[in-house]
């Protein structure tokens, strides 16, 4: 049996950035570059937060630079992605449609309907109903439905015509067509995606094999938890698979500095591994990082690599929060170095840092003070904003510096 491939930490790092196209931007921003990224990094992640630009647009700034949101947004309405409960609700190549729809077929006969079963109220009827309503008038949002609010808070408040809509589409008999300001429009799937360009024979066998061998290369090296994640699976199935594909020569054992549990890559990772183990492809990139980026989505992968410590404080009291709301992780390179907690002003049409915090042993430079500067005025760019604001910072000279250059 192959004996397993010492590298560093610092080498996993670096494949993760490189895997996740956070080393270097495309020669152009366009469409056609949109699309070869998400097929790169497997999936968009959806989030309704719009302190700044909402999620899927930042994950996509960090890798395609500026360009236009709205050319992501038509690859819904054309049909090149589809939306599907993934690592969380997220957009995905509908060319990896055929996979989810052996696991949605699963779901049906293995799933209870806790969605509708926890209101307490006969929601058949109203099931069938916004069914046919969309079946008669086409693409239609939660706000095309009147209903009654039920519950204090939370999901559980949504009307239980949304609550159909989102049981609908759980369930695979409805499919997001398009969105308008982030609302969704639900149709039916035969009138959004075109069905006779698929075969639909995969089992859900099929699926969690597909899930685990695309998540190892999605992220370079990680043990079988990790590799898990990036499609959130079965921890103890993937390592049952990741087992198998060791056996056939398809994922290859790794022995990564530090870490205690067994780790694998990808055997078409090879050649790129000992690139960047001679000291080629070194990532260069200053970057600020969606909270929700692909990159970190394990937070326990997290540590184990950059000893980086990263919560979402959005859902934590302000008076508890210890970095801000929405706070943003920057890359340098291949480090994680520091945070952002930023938030756009749209009237006066300013950006504003309600804090910067630089990571313990982070050193500043010219490299870094550029890095940062660059990442700002992108940032500003593509929110439209013309000045800038640092309300805090922990690290003085850098204060000094970004605001007598932003002045």
């Amino acid at each position: 049996m192959t004996q397993p491939i010492p590298v560093t930490r610092d080498t996993v790092k670096r494949l993760s950035v490189y895997k996740q196209g956070l080393h270097q931007r495309p020669a152009a921003s366009d469409q056609a570059a949109l699309k070869r990224i998400i097929e790169r990094i497997g999936l968009l992640q959806m989030d309704s937060i719009s302190v700044v630009a909402r999620s899927h647009y930042l994950v996509m700034l960090a890798r395609a630079g500026l360009y236009d949101p709205a050319a992501l947004d038509a690859l819904l309405d054309s049909g090149f992605l589809f939306e599907s409960w993934a690592h969380a609700m997220c957009q995905l190549p509908t060319a990896d449609y055929p996979w989810y729809h052996a696991y949605i077929r699963q779901k049906r006969v293995n799933e209870s309907q806790w969605q509708v079963d926890r209101l307490d109220i006969d929601m058949g009827p109203i099931i069938e109903n916004v069914l046919e309503t969309i079946r008669q008038r086409g693409p239609l949002s939660s706000k095309d439905f009147e209903s009654e609010r039920r519950g204090d808070g939370g999901w559980w408040n949504w009307k239980p015509t949304k609550v159909a809509l989102e049981y609908l589409l759980d369930y695979g008999e409805l499919m997001v067509s398009h969105r308008i300001n982030f609302q969704r429009y639900y149709d039916l799937p035969e009138r959004v995606l075109d069905f006779s360009q698929f075969t639909l024979d995969k089992s859900i066998e099929d699926f969690r094999r597909w899930t685990i061998e695309r998540g190892l290369r999605h992220i370079g090296i990680g043990t079988s938890n990790h590799v898990a994640d990036y499609y959130r699976q079965y921890k103890r199935e993937a390592a049952a698979i990741l087992a198998d594909m060791r056996k056939a020569g398809r994922a290859l054992p790794v022995e990564v500095e530090g870490w205690k549990d067994p780790a694998y890559m990808h055997r078409d990772d090879l050649a790129l591994l000992e690139a960047i183990q001679s000291g080629e492809r070194e990532p260069q990139m200053t970057l600020f990082l969606s909270p929700f980026d692909n990159l970190f989505w394990d937070r326990d992968r997290d540590e184990m690599l950059w000893d980086f410590f990263y919560r979402i404080e959005v859902y934590t009291p302000k008076a508890k929060r210890v970095y801000g709301y929405y706070v943003m992780p920057i890359l340098h390179g291949c480090e994680l170095i520091g945070r952002i907690d930023p938030k756009v002003d749209r009237k006066k049409k300013r950006l504003i840092f309600n804090n910067l915090h630089l990571e313990r042993g982070v050193k500043l430079n010219g490299a870094l003070n550029r890095g940062l500067i660059g990442a700002i005025k992108e940032f500003m760019a593509f929110h439209g904003c013309d000045s800038f604001e640092l309300t805090k910072c922990n690290r003085a000279p850098l204060a000094r510096r970004l605001r007598k250059h932003f002045a």
